[in-house]
């Protein structure tokens, strides 16, 4: 996760809004950083850290709303809704990287499954052909219905990788209609940092 950058020139003897002006002016830097590396749906961490930036945008702006004439409420909305697409998209890619340890899991526990009972039968039996023991054990395992779990998770594995395309699809036009409507600038108007 990135850290915030320092904020050089906050004077805590000085007014409320000149230092809330310095304080957001970075922190809308920081959220603007990401700006070329989100155009590529691979970065995974770049969206994350944008989202941790539009939330401390957020929280600062609604702190420091009350230093400012201008109702910073529209403000807020949409840098909170960036922050809980932004959100989503990333509960997904968290969650698929779960699943698909979870296949490994239960692929190798089926595996040691397989290898401790033919390793048992073999002991008991002299010269037995182990791969034709393997074979006739999935065979066995896949009738029983033993691996049934495995499909679920390969179609919320898929689900959840739809989901996500449609959410930064999402991400993409809101952030490309942002900044089409000059919406940083209409930030730093507000906050009169133009």
């Amino acid at each position: 996760m990135a850290k915030p950058r320092r904020v050089s020139g906050v004077d805590p003897d000085r007014r409320l809004r000149p230092n809330a002006r310095r304080i957001l002016a970075v922190r809308i830097d920081e959220v603007y950083q990401y700006d070329g590396a989100v155009a590529d749906p691979a970065n995974v961490t770049e969206l994350h850290d944008m989202r941790i930036a539009c939330k401390r945008l957020r929280y600062l702006l609604e702190i420091f709303s009350v230093a400012f004439t201008e109702d910073l409420d529209p403000i807020i909305d949409q840098v909170k809704e960036l922050q809980d697409i932004l959100g989503d998209i990333h509960d997904c890619d968290v969650q698929v990287p779960l699943l698909q340890r979870h296949l490994a899991w239960l692929q190798e526990r089926e595996a040691a499954g397989a290898r401790e009972l033919v390793g048992s039968r073999a002991a008991g039996a002299g010269e037995v052909d182990a791969e034709a023991e393997i074979a006739r054990f999935a065979e066995a395992l896949s009738s029983s219905g033993r691996g049934d779990e495995r499909p679920g998770v390969h179609a919320l594995i898929a689900r959840r990788r739809q989901e996500r395309d449609a959410l930064y699809a999402r991400f993409l036009d809101e952030w490309r209609r942002l900044k089409r409507e000059r919406f940083r600038a209409r930030m730093e108007r507000a906050l009169d940092l133009a």
